[in-house]
């Protein structure tokens, strides 16, 4: 059976008069002109996110390296956990941590297109327990076989023999990852922080507000085109069919642990910058 999506994509605020503009393809598909808009952004996002995944591919490669070097000192223990935030670019800060004896290593890598410096390295900390494995271990079943949801509005629906599946995409978020890689173990997970709103939040906000001269008049420019969508998406803000299920994943929640436990260190400023690549 054929799959085929109906996407609603968000682009950055530059592109449509400062704010965020929501396509919808059943909205405009006899409207070619609407059609042509929507290959553009889907092009964008295309071209985007191969941008990100070769971005990305530096930090991971230094995270592979790390790892094989821990393997071939007899590290059987090992993990890391990532989180890559695309805006106008991308930046992507990795933990790695792996245990030793009785101990816990965790060592911070941090790349950014937002400064001039290169894939920074800092000195490996040693503490007691994260619950970083200790986590995996408990919750390992579910955490393979469950999965966060993309944000969909609708169910799907069957037309003949295609299936239509109604989503709700955004070029700009962020993505969580986390990695297991001990003994036979191969872990390897990751979710998009957008999937586990309630609600578009963007639309939200702008169904509160009024658009301002300069607003208008950048509308009144473009002869007022996609005006009448806006309007419909920005008082009726579509809600997440799935945002239940996704509070309450496993993977959700080792994320949070995690999230509190790398602020507790970065407040005290335990990482040490030692070397820049």
């Amino acid at each position: 059976m054929e799959v085929v999506y109906l996407l609603t994509a968000e682009i950055p605020s530059e592109f449509h008069c400062a704010q965020i503009t929501t396509f919808h393809m059943q909205h405009v598909a006899n409207n070619l002109r609407k059609i042509k808009n929507i290959f553009k952004i889907l092009l964008f996002l295309l071209s985007f996110q191969a941008f990100s995944q070769k971005f990305e591919m530096k930090i991971d490669s230094i995270l592979n390296l790390e790892i094989a070097k821990l393997k071939t000192s007899g590290i059987k223990e090992i993990g890391y956990t990532k989180l890559t935030c695309i805006n106008y670019g991308v930046s992507s800060t990795a933990y790695l941590l792996w245990e030793k004896g009785n101990s816990t290593f965790i060592q911070k890598f941090k790349n950014s297109e937002y400064d001039n410096k290169s894939l920074q390295k800092f000195k490996p900390i040693k503490f007691t327990d994260s619950t970083f494995f200790s986590f995996y271990k408990e919750n390992k079943e579910k955490l393979n076989i469950e999965n966060v949801e993309h944000f969909e509005y609708k169910p799907d629906s069957i037309v003949g023999n295609k299936t239509y599946s109604s989503r709700i995409i955004t070029s700009h978020s962020c993505f969580r990852h986390f990695v297991i890689k001990s003994g036979k173990e191969n872990f390897n997970k990751q979710f998009d922080y957008f999937d586990l709103q309630e609600f578009d939040q963007e639309k939200v906000y702008a169904s509160k507000r009024k658009y301002t001269k300069e607003e208008i008049k950048k509308w009144e420019e473009r002869g007022w085109e996609g005006m009448e969508y806006e309007i419909i998406h920005e008082n009726n803000p579509e809600r997440n069919l799935n945002f239940e299920f996704n509070k309450e994943s496993r993977i959700v929640e080792w994320d949070k642990i995690m999230t509190e436990f790398i602020k507790e260190l970065e407040s005290e400023n335990k990482f040490e910058l030692i070397e820049t690549e």
